[in-house]
């Protein structure tokens, strides 16, 4: 029996290399519902191509198969599929992933900032309504093989990779000069324009930090991050045995997908290159100075200030690096705009659902107003 998949943001970095490694195996798999954002050009193709049920997009066009549905949620409320991949950027994915577990769905998910926000609340959620996460971040994939089968009372900590961005080798006062094409030339990694903005200030650094404290049910103080610019180790677990599990691949997202869309099973892919040891002269690790992490510590302080405060930078966040791809302020600018909302926003106190979506969206706001 094919396996009934359903992509969220299908026309994106990730649900476009997931949506080839299905096309590779179609006796496996059977495409149930496509959405897209703007993008309609590259829905149709896949609509013609998949012959999916349903589909959604900001477009009202017909096409010749399918049905065309008018929200997320009506997509949930017909969509019968096994695995919904929720691969949608920003927070847009946020309801969508809280009515998927609530339903009691099997999710592969590549929205960080649903897990971000409210992570530990989704994994009770899931866990109540028997559902399943299945993380597909590189990294938080990596951990999570590492862990899946281990005690976690004998985990002494868990490790992020980081490769440092596109910009990891300029000097403070080059930052002030960088454009949009400059940050979005990532040395290792092919991404979405924000998360790779994100990967240049560590930003996206500090939401895996509390997407694996979440995840994986950890402190903070028992995540952390290493730099390692060849972007070959993924993720790592520190057992208190004195042993360390690592996930050791190419940086491809295609390999943590292939992973979700087979999980429990392994399954191989022409799609995906494998390492040759022989070809690989080192493996570094470093550490660095202190000039170059403003975005990280004040992304860090933050998640140590206030329940809500995750909430917070995801919805800043979103608002200064649209404004940066827009052109409407400066790489420096982005951090100087998300401290000053920062500094006047007034958190609630009670911390659940909506008052994460209502923190998210309010400081995405408030940090839209820092711009004018």
């Amino acid at each position: 029996m094919k396996k009934k998949v359903s992509i969220l943001g299908a026309t994106g970095s990730v649900g476009a290399q997931c949506l080839e490694l299905i096309e590779e195996n179609l006796v496996e798999f059977e495409i149930i519902t496509l959405t897209a954002g703007n993008n309609e050009k590259k829905l149709e193709e896949y609509i013609n191509k998949f012959k999916p049920e349903y589909y959604y997009s900001n477009s009202d066009t017909e096409y010749s198969y399918g049905k065309r549905l008018s929200s997320y949620d009506e997509v949930l409320k017909y969509d019968e599929s096994d695995l919904i991949i929720i691969a949608l950027s920003g927070i847009e994915g946020i309801d969508p992933t809280i009515s998927s577990i609530k339903q009691g769905r099997k999710i592969l998910i590549a929205n960080k900032e649903s897990l971000v926000a409210g992570g530990d609340i989704l994994v009770e959620l899931s866990q109540n309504n028997n559902a399943e996460i299945i993380p597909l971040d590189s990294e938080h994939s990596a951990i999570w093989q590492c862990i899946k089968n281990e005690d976690h009372g004998s985990i002494d900590r868990v490790i992020l990779t980081a490769s440092g961005g596109a910009l990891r080798d300029h000097s403070p006062e080059e930052l002030k000069k960088i454009t949009v094409k400059d940050v979005l030339n990532h040395p290792t990694w092919k991404m979405g324009k924000k998360i790779t903005v994100d990967s240049s200030t560590l930003i996206n650094k500090v939401f895996e930090v509390q997407e694996a404290s979440n995840l994986f049910s950890l402190p903070l103080d028992k995540v952390d991050v290493l730099f390692h610019r060849q972007s070959l180790i993924h993720g790592l677990a520190e057992f208190q045995d004195g042993n360390i599990l690592a996930v050791i691949s190419y940086p491809d997202m295609k390999i943590p997908i292939l992973y979700g869309l087979y999980y429990p099973d392994r399954f191989s892919s022409s799609k995906i290159k494998k390492i040759d040891f022989k070809t690989i002269s080192s493996l570094s690790f470093e550490s660095f100075p202190d000039e170059k992490l403003s975005w990280f510590n004040f992304g860090m302080k933050l998640l140590n200030s206030s329940k809500l405060a995750p909430s917070f930078l995801v919805g800043s966040d979103q608002a200064a690096v649209e404004m940066f791809l827009k052109k409407k302020i400066s790489y420096t600018g982005m951090l100087d705009i998300m401290e000053r909302a920062y500094s006047k926003f007034d958190f609630a106190k009670e911390y659940n659902l909506e008052t994460i979506k209502e923190t998210v969206q309010r400081s995405y706001l408030n940090t839209l107003e820092e711009t004018e």
